[in-house]
Protein backbone atom coordinates (compact mmCIF):
# COMPACT_ATOMS: atom_id res chain seq x y z
CA UNK A 1 0.00 0.00 0.00
CA UNK A 2 0.79 3.71 -0.67
CA UNK A 3 1.96 5.90 1.81
CA UNK A 4 -0.23 8.55 2.10
CA UNK A 5 1.29 12.35 2.13
CA UNK A 6 2.16 13.07 4.96
CA UNK A 7 0.98 16.47 6.46
CA UNK A 8 3.07 18.72 8.85
CA UNK A 9 2.24 22.22 10.54
CA UNK A 10 3.72 25.23 9.95
CA UNK A 11 2.38 28.37 11.74
CA UNK A 12 -0.91 26.87 12.31
CA UNK A 13 -0.83 26.01 8.16
CA UNK A 14 -1.43 22.68 7.18
CA UNK A 15 1.31 21.67 4.44
CA UNK A 16 2.00 18.71 2.50
CA UNK A 17 5.64 17.28 2.92
CA UNK A 18 6.28 15.86 -0.06
CA UNK A 19 5.74 19.65 -1.91
CA UNK A 20 8.09 21.07 0.68
CA UNK A 21 10.89 18.52 -0.14
CA UNK A 22 10.77 19.22 -3.89
CA UNK A 23 11.15 22.38 -3.39
CA UNK A 24 14.04 22.13 -1.08
CA UNK A 25 15.25 19.48 -3.89
CA UNK A 26 14.63 22.42 -6.69
CA UNK A 27 16.07 25.37 -4.72
CA UNK A 28 19.35 23.48 -3.88
CA UNK A 29 19.52 22.13 -7.68
CA UNK A 30 19.26 26.51 -8.34
CA UNK A 31 22.50 27.24 -5.96
CA UNK A 32 23.98 23.78 -7.20
CA UNK A 33 23.57 24.87 -10.89
CA UNK A 34 24.95 28.58 -10.62
CA UNK A 35 27.59 26.97 -8.56
CA UNK A 36 28.97 25.02 -11.22
CA UNK A 37 28.54 27.31 -13.89
CA UNK A 38 31.61 28.80 -12.68
CA UNK A 39 33.59 25.69 -14.06
CA UNK A 40 32.02 25.12 -17.11
CA UNK A 41 34.94 26.90 -19.41
CA UNK A 42 37.05 24.14 -17.68
CA UNK A 43 35.78 20.99 -17.41
CA UNK A 44 33.45 18.63 -19.31
CA UNK A 45 32.27 17.17 -16.40
CA UNK A 46 31.05 19.90 -15.18
CA UNK A 47 29.09 21.09 -18.43
CA UNK A 48 27.46 17.66 -18.25
CA UNK A 49 26.10 18.34 -14.52
CA UNK A 50 24.75 22.08 -15.47
CA UNK A 51 23.22 20.47 -18.65
CA UNK A 52 21.52 17.70 -16.73
CA UNK A 53 20.30 20.20 -13.66
CA UNK A 54 19.57 23.02 -16.24
CA UNK A 55 17.18 20.50 -18.25
CA UNK A 56 14.50 20.13 -16.23
CA UNK A 57 14.72 21.92 -12.38
CA UNK A 58 13.71 25.77 -13.68
CA UNK A 59 10.29 24.00 -15.73
CA UNK A 60 9.90 22.16 -12.69
CA UNK A 61 10.17 24.86 -9.97
CA UNK A 62 7.56 26.96 -12.39
CA UNK A 63 5.29 24.11 -12.63
CA UNK A 64 5.24 24.40 -8.87
CA UNK A 65 4.72 27.86 -8.58
CA UNK A 66 2.07 27.45 -10.87
CA UNK A 67 0.53 24.02 -9.21
CA UNK A 68 -0.05 26.32 -5.75
CA UNK A 69 -0.87 29.58 -7.13
CA UNK A 70 -4.74 29.76 -7.42
CA UNK A 71 -5.12 30.78 -4.08
CA UNK A 72 -3.67 34.01 -5.52
CA UNK A 73 -5.03 33.73 -9.44
CA UNK A 74 -8.58 32.75 -8.44
CA UNK A 75 -8.67 35.21 -5.26
CA UNK A 76 -7.25 38.02 -7.55
CA UNK A 77 -4.88 39.11 -4.72
CA UNK A 78 -2.96 41.59 -6.44
CA UNK A 79 -1.01 42.93 -3.21
CA UNK A 80 0.17 39.41 -2.98
CA UNK A 81 0.96 39.41 -6.80
CA UNK A 82 3.07 43.12 -6.86
CA UNK A 83 4.96 41.33 -3.94
CA UNK A 84 6.93 39.29 -6.69
CA UNK A 85 7.94 42.89 -7.98
CA UNK A 86 8.88 43.61 -4.57
CA UNK A 87 11.34 40.64 -4.78
CA UNK A 88 12.38 41.44 -8.19
CA UNK A 89 14.10 45.61 -7.11
CA UNK A 90 15.40 43.72 -3.76
CA UNK A 91 16.91 41.11 -5.54
CA UNK A 92 18.49 43.57 -7.86
CA UNK A 93 19.44 45.50 -5.14
CA UNK A 94 21.46 42.71 -3.38
CA UNK A 95 23.22 41.78 -6.44
CA UNK A 96 24.09 45.17 -7.27
CA UNK A 97 25.75 46.09 -3.35
CA UNK A 98 27.97 42.56 -3.81
CA UNK A 99 29.38 43.69 -6.96
CA UNK A 100 29.70 47.04 -6.03
CA UNK A 101 31.89 45.25 -2.86
CA UNK A 102 33.44 43.73 -5.38
CA UNK A 103 34.54 46.35 -7.97
CA UNK A 104 33.68 49.63 -6.16
CA UNK A 105 31.25 50.22 -8.63
CA UNK A 106 27.71 50.50 -8.40
CA UNK A 107 25.56 49.93 -11.83
CA UNK A 108 21.89 49.38 -11.85
CA UNK A 109 19.84 48.54 -14.47
CA UNK A 110 16.16 48.87 -14.20
CA UNK A 111 14.53 46.89 -17.24
CA UNK A 112 17.30 44.15 -18.07
CA UNK A 113 16.73 40.95 -15.86
CA UNK A 114 19.42 39.05 -17.23
CA UNK A 115 20.31 36.94 -14.02
CA UNK A 116 18.33 35.78 -10.66
CA UNK A 117 15.86 38.27 -10.76
CA UNK A 118 14.32 37.08 -13.81
CA UNK A 119 12.56 34.48 -12.05
CA UNK A 120 10.21 36.54 -9.51
CA UNK A 121 9.71 39.38 -12.10
CA UNK A 122 8.32 36.20 -14.78
CA UNK A 123 6.28 35.17 -11.29
CA UNK A 124 4.95 38.68 -11.39
CA UNK A 125 3.77 38.59 -15.25
CA UNK A 126 2.42 34.73 -14.64
CA UNK A 127 0.03 35.19 -12.02
CA UNK A 128 -1.13 38.53 -13.16
CA UNK A 129 -1.59 36.89 -16.92
CA UNK A 130 -3.14 34.32 -15.66
CA UNK A 131 -6.09 35.75 -14.12
CA UNK A 132 -7.31 37.27 -17.31
CA UNK A 133 -6.22 34.17 -19.17
CA UNK A 134 -7.84 31.78 -16.55
CA UNK A 135 -11.49 32.57 -18.36
CA UNK A 136 -10.75 31.88 -21.65
CA UNK A 137 -10.59 27.51 -22.13
CA UNK A 138 -7.70 26.05 -20.45
CA UNK A 139 -6.39 23.61 -23.14
CA UNK A 140 -6.39 26.18 -25.89
CA UNK A 141 -4.05 29.12 -23.75
CA UNK A 142 -1.98 26.35 -22.83
CA UNK A 143 -1.84 25.67 -26.66
CA UNK A 144 -1.36 29.50 -27.78
CA UNK A 145 1.28 29.72 -25.43
CA UNK A 146 3.33 26.93 -26.16
CA UNK A 147 2.89 28.08 -30.51
CA UNK A 148 3.52 31.46 -28.92
CA UNK A 149 6.75 30.11 -27.41
CA UNK A 150 8.35 27.93 -30.24
CA UNK A 151 8.00 31.08 -32.60
CA UNK A 152 9.22 34.30 -30.12
CA UNK A 153 12.58 32.17 -30.05
CA UNK A 154 13.01 33.46 -33.93
CA UNK A 155 12.87 37.30 -33.23
CA UNK A 156 16.00 38.05 -31.67
CA UNK A 157 15.29 41.45 -30.54
CA UNK A 158 13.28 39.82 -27.63
CA UNK A 159 16.06 39.06 -24.65
CA UNK A 160 16.07 40.14 -20.97
CA UNK A 161 14.18 43.08 -20.89
CA UNK A 162 11.54 42.57 -17.81
CA UNK A 163 12.76 38.99 -18.95
CA UNK A 164 10.26 39.12 -21.97
CA UNK A 165 11.89 35.91 -23.15
CA UNK A 166 11.59 33.63 -20.18
CA UNK A 167 8.39 34.93 -19.53
CA UNK A 168 7.72 33.37 -22.97
CA UNK A 169 9.44 30.41 -23.20
CA UNK A 170 8.70 29.18 -19.15
CA UNK A 171 5.09 30.14 -18.95
CA UNK A 172 3.35 26.75 -20.14
CA UNK A 173 4.92 25.17 -17.56
CA UNK A 174 3.24 27.80 -14.77
CA UNK A 175 -0.29 27.58 -16.63
CA UNK A 176 -0.18 24.12 -16.76
CA UNK A 177 0.53 23.75 -13.10
CA UNK A 178 -2.10 26.35 -12.63
CA UNK A 179 -4.48 23.80 -14.26
CA UNK A 180 -3.84 20.93 -12.66
CA UNK A 181 -4.20 20.10 -8.43
CA UNK A 182 -1.87 18.70 -6.33
CA UNK A 183 -3.67 16.00 -4.92
CA UNK A 184 -4.39 14.48 -8.21
CA UNK A 185 -1.18 15.24 -9.41
CA UNK A 186 0.58 13.62 -5.99
CA UNK A 187 -2.19 10.45 -6.46
CA UNK A 188 -1.86 9.87 -9.79
CA UNK A 189 2.27 9.63 -9.81
CA UNK A 190 2.10 7.41 -6.54
CA UNK A 191 2.40 4.11 -8.13
CA UNK A 192 5.37 2.20 -7.49
CA UNK A 193 6.11 1.47 -11.49
CA UNK A 194 5.49 4.57 -12.42
CA UNK A 195 8.24 5.88 -9.39
CA UNK A 196 10.67 3.01 -10.68
CA UNK A 197 9.94 4.42 -14.70
CA UNK A 198 10.48 8.14 -12.99
CA UNK A 199 13.95 7.43 -11.78
CA UNK A 200 14.94 5.73 -14.43
CA UNK A 201 14.09 8.43 -16.56
CA UNK A 202 16.24 10.83 -14.91
CA UNK A 203 18.96 8.59 -14.41
CA UNK A 204 18.93 8.03 -18.24
CA UNK A 205 19.04 11.99 -18.40
CA UNK A 206 21.94 12.02 -15.97
CA UNK A 207 24.10 9.47 -18.31
CA UNK A 208 23.25 11.11 -21.69
CA UNK A 209 24.04 14.51 -20.24
CA UNK A 210 27.49 13.44 -18.87
CA UNK A 211 28.95 11.14 -21.61
CA UNK A 212 27.34 12.94 -24.22
CA UNK A 213 28.09 16.24 -23.00
CA UNK A 214 29.96 17.72 -26.21
CA UNK A 215 26.91 15.87 -28.58
CA UNK A 216 24.11 18.22 -26.36
CA UNK A 217 25.53 20.88 -25.02
CA UNK A 218 24.03 23.38 -27.87
CA UNK A 219 20.76 22.60 -25.79
CA UNK A 220 22.05 25.22 -23.51
CA UNK A 221 20.61 27.25 -25.23
CA UNK A 222 17.07 26.41 -25.43
CA UNK A 223 17.45 25.54 -21.26
CA UNK A 224 18.39 28.69 -20.28
CA UNK A 225 14.99 30.42 -21.86
CA UNK A 226 16.50 33.25 -22.80
CA UNK A 227 18.34 33.36 -26.13
CA UNK A 228 16.67 32.98 -29.45
CA UNK A 229 17.49 30.12 -32.00
CA UNK A 230 20.03 32.27 -33.72
CA UNK A 231 22.20 31.76 -30.44
CA UNK A 232 22.51 27.71 -32.14
CA UNK A 233 24.66 29.14 -34.82
CA UNK A 234 27.41 30.06 -31.72
CA UNK A 235 27.52 26.10 -31.10
CA UNK A 236 28.36 25.60 -34.93
CA UNK A 237 24.48 24.28 -35.56
CA UNK A 238 23.53 27.36 -38.31
CA UNK A 239 21.61 24.40 -40.01
CA UNK A 240 19.29 24.22 -36.95
CA UNK A 241 17.91 27.93 -36.71
CA UNK A 242 15.45 26.78 -39.40
CA UNK A 243 14.11 23.96 -36.94
CA UNK A 244 13.96 25.73 -33.63
CA UNK A 245 10.59 26.11 -33.30
CA UNK A 246 10.79 21.85 -33.25
CA UNK A 247 13.49 21.23 -31.23
CA UNK A 248 11.71 23.66 -28.75
CA UNK A 249 8.21 21.83 -29.21
CA UNK A 250 10.37 18.72 -28.53
CA UNK A 251 11.89 20.37 -25.90
CA UNK A 252 8.54 20.62 -24.30
CA UNK A 253 8.06 16.79 -24.63
CA UNK A 254 10.74 15.63 -22.84
CA UNK A 255 10.45 18.22 -19.57
CA UNK A 256 7.14 17.43 -19.10
CA UNK A 257 8.49 13.77 -18.88
CA UNK A 258 10.90 15.05 -16.74
CA UNK A 259 8.82 17.06 -14.41
CA UNK A 260 6.12 14.25 -14.00
CA UNK A 261 9.53 11.64 -13.15
CA UNK A 262 10.80 14.33 -10.66
CA UNK A 263 6.99 14.36 -8.76
CA UNK A 264 7.15 10.53 -8.72
CA UNK A 265 10.12 10.24 -7.26
CA UNK A 266 10.22 12.67 -4.26
CA UNK A 267 8.78 10.37 -1.25
CA UNK A 268 5.75 11.64 0.37
CA UNK A 269 7.69 11.86 3.86
CA UNK A 270 11.37 11.15 4.65
CA UNK A 271 13.18 10.85 8.28
CA UNK A 272 13.85 14.43 9.54
CA UNK A 273 11.65 15.55 6.50
CA UNK A 274 10.22 18.88 8.74
CA UNK A 275 14.28 19.98 8.65
CA UNK A 276 14.42 19.61 4.87
CA UNK A 277 11.51 20.80 4.47
CA UNK A 278 12.69 23.34 6.48
CA UNK A 279 14.70 24.69 3.31
CA UNK A 280 11.72 23.79 0.93
CA UNK A 281 9.27 26.85 2.98
CA UNK A 282 12.65 29.47 3.26
CA UNK A 283 13.12 28.53 -0.60
CA UNK A 284 12.65 32.51 -1.53
CA UNK A 285 15.34 33.93 1.17
CA UNK A 286 17.51 31.30 -0.62
CA UNK A 287 17.10 32.27 -4.09
CA UNK A 288 17.76 36.09 -2.99
CA UNK A 289 20.72 35.53 -1.32
CA UNK A 290 22.28 32.66 -2.97
CA UNK A 291 23.56 34.51 -5.86
CA UNK A 292 24.69 37.43 -4.12
CA UNK A 293 26.95 34.93 -1.78
CA UNK A 294 28.00 33.02 -4.54
CA UNK A 295 29.62 36.22 -6.18
CA UNK A 296 31.56 37.14 -3.15
CA UNK A 297 32.62 33.70 -2.90
CA UNK A 298 33.84 33.31 -6.63
CA UNK A 299 34.67 36.91 -7.94
CA UNK A 300 35.89 38.46 -4.68
CA UNK A 301 38.06 35.48 -3.04
CA UNK A 302 38.62 34.01 -6.39
CA UNK A 303 37.41 30.62 -5.46
CA UNK A 304 37.15 29.25 -8.42
CA UNK A 305 40.95 29.85 -9.25
CA UNK A 306 42.12 28.51 -5.75
CA UNK A 307 39.94 25.70 -6.29
CA UNK A 308 41.21 24.57 -9.66
CA UNK A 309 44.76 25.02 -8.09
CA UNK A 310 44.16 23.19 -5.55
CA UNK A 311 42.46 20.38 -7.91
CA UNK A 312 39.37 19.91 -5.91
CA UNK A 313 36.49 21.80 -8.21
CA UNK A 314 34.96 18.40 -8.67
CA UNK A 315 34.91 17.58 -5.36
CA UNK A 316 34.38 20.69 -3.81
CA UNK A 317 31.27 22.05 -5.36
CA UNK A 318 28.32 19.73 -3.67
CA UNK A 319 29.80 20.46 -0.35
CA UNK A 320 30.04 24.32 -1.43
CA UNK A 321 25.97 24.37 -2.61
CA UNK A 322 25.16 22.29 0.44
CA UNK A 323 26.86 24.83 3.07
CA UNK A 324 25.57 28.24 1.09
CA UNK A 325 21.81 26.45 0.94
CA UNK A 326 21.82 25.76 4.29
CA UNK A 327 23.47 29.25 5.31
CA UNK A 328 20.77 31.41 3.16
CA UNK A 329 17.67 29.02 4.66
CA UNK A 330 18.72 29.64 8.37
CA UNK A 331 15.62 31.36 10.29
CA UNK A 332 17.66 34.51 10.71
CA UNK A 333 16.90 35.84 7.43
CA UNK A 334 13.22 34.94 7.03
CA UNK A 335 11.50 37.88 8.70
CA UNK A 336 13.58 40.67 7.75
CA UNK A 337 13.15 39.72 3.89
CA UNK A 338 9.75 39.02 4.08
CA UNK A 339 8.84 42.31 6.15
CA UNK A 340 10.41 43.83 3.31
CA UNK A 341 8.89 41.65 0.15
CA UNK A 342 5.74 41.38 2.13
CA UNK A 343 5.01 44.69 4.29
CA UNK A 344 1.81 44.71 6.31
CA UNK A 345 -0.20 42.23 7.55
CA UNK A 346 -0.36 39.60 5.44
CA UNK A 347 0.26 36.09 6.05
CA UNK A 348 3.77 34.85 4.71
CA UNK A 349 4.20 33.34 1.85
CA UNK A 350 5.48 30.30 2.34
CA UNK A 351 1.93 29.95 4.41
CA UNK A 352 0.07 30.74 0.56
CA UNK A 353 2.38 28.41 -1.50
CA UNK A 354 0.30 25.35 -0.62
CA UNK A 355 -3.36 26.27 -0.35
CA UNK A 356 -4.99 24.60 -2.66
Amino acid sequence: MERKAVQINTQGQTRIEKWDLLRALLIFLVVLGHTVNYYTADSVWMRGLFLFINSFHMPCFLFLDGLFSKHNVDGKRYSRIFSYLVAYFFAKMLLCFAKGILVHEFSFSLLEAANLPWYVLALFWFNLATIFLSRLSHRWVLIASVVLACFVGYDSSVGDTLALMRTIVFYPFFFAGYCLDPGKVSKTLSSRWIRVCGLLVLVALGLVCMTQTDKVYFLRTLMTGRHSFSSLAKYGYENLVFYGGLLRLGYYGVVALLCAALVAVIPNHIPGGNVFGAVGRRSLEVYLLHRPLLHILYQGFHFRTVTAAAGVSDLIIFPIAVLVTVFCALPCWEKPIRAVIYPGPHQSKGDAEQKQ
